[in-house]
């Protein structure tokens, strides 16, 4: 494939929202776990692949088989079935792009703590995970401890749904950054019986896409997507919403003053009996 732009689209089920054509290259993840279920378009079972994988690491599995399999591209990045980037294409990439590493979402509702991301992260996955990840990335990347902290403990910066556009050299990068943790975090974790924790480390893949923009201290342009999946709001829910978020974010501040940035991370002294009693070994963090 020699092409200028590539946006591939992560779909798993029939939606008419799905774009195909252009620059869009639609993806059917987690082929391998659905053989009987033929959306139309590529799939992410050919070629270098972790289909297998797609019930817990989502749309990753296309991030991953774009990463291997697509070659000759200037730019590639990844969109949603109900969520892609406003006004992005072949003939305006070049000056979209100018000056900056990445594309990404612009938020509209940044987060209000400089130091929820771990409480964040534990709730959609356990508060192990959060240890077991934190631990996976402070072994393979030593060097961005510092980063590593100030991005889970001290920003409110935020880039949410893995969606980016980039550079091939620079998708390749971030994917040899994450997907080696990823595994790490992969052989330790246990299984969870719940099916919205099973995700986990699709999750994970969310938040590394700030960490790694942090580390690598990047420079980004934030763009607004069209998002199907949001339902409508009056304009009074849309009054009573900002008002609330306004009241938040002036609590939320005064209380950050307060808040000390660790210099290390500890693991909880629960959390650590429990690891051992798994047979986890922790390598990176204070225990």
């Amino acid at each position: 494939m020699d092409k200028k732009l590539v946006l591939l689209v992560a779909a798993h089920k029939v939606d008419n929202q799905t774009r195909r054509g252009g620059v869009y290259l639609p993806i059917q993840v987690g082929k391998a776990l659905h053989p009987e279920l033929n959306l139309g378009f590529q799939s992410d079972n050919q070629g270098d692949n972790i289909s297998e994988r797609n019930a817990s690491w989502c749309e990753l599995t296309a991030l991953y088989w774009g990463w291997k399999n697509l070659h000759e591209i200037k730019y590639l990045g990844l969109n949603h079935y109900r969520r892609y980037f406003k006004n992005v294409n072949e003939d305006n990439i070049d000056h979209l792009m100018s000056g900056f590493d990445m594309i990404v979402v612009k938020q509209s509702n940044p987060m209000l703590s400089n130091h929820e991301r771990p409480s964040n992260l534990s709730t959609v996955t356990t508060y192990e995970d959060y240890f077991l990840f934190a631990d996976a990335f402070l072994t393979i990347h030593p060097e961005y401890k510092k980063e590593f902290i100030d991005y889970f403990y001290n920003s409110r910066a935020s880039y949410p749904y893995q969606m980016f556009i980039s550079t091939k050299e620079r998708y390749d990068d971030y994917c040899e950054f994450m997907f080696p943790v990823l595994f790490e975090v992969e052989k330790n974790m246990r299984p969870h019986g719940y099916t919205r924790q099973k995700r986990s480390i699709g999750y994970m893949g969310e938040y590394f896409l700030g960490l790694y923009i942090s580390c690598k201290h990047l420079k980004v342009r934030p763009i607004p997507i069209e998002d199907g999946s949001i339902p409508h709001k009056t304009m009074l829910q849309n009054v009573k919403h900002q008002m609330l978020l306004a009241v938040k974010k002036t609590l939320t501040k005064m209380l950050d003053l307060l808040y000390k940035v660790p210099k290390d991370i500890e693991v909880p002294s629960a959390v650590a009996v429990g690891f051992k009693a798994d047979g986890i070994k922790i390598k990176s963090l204070k225990s």
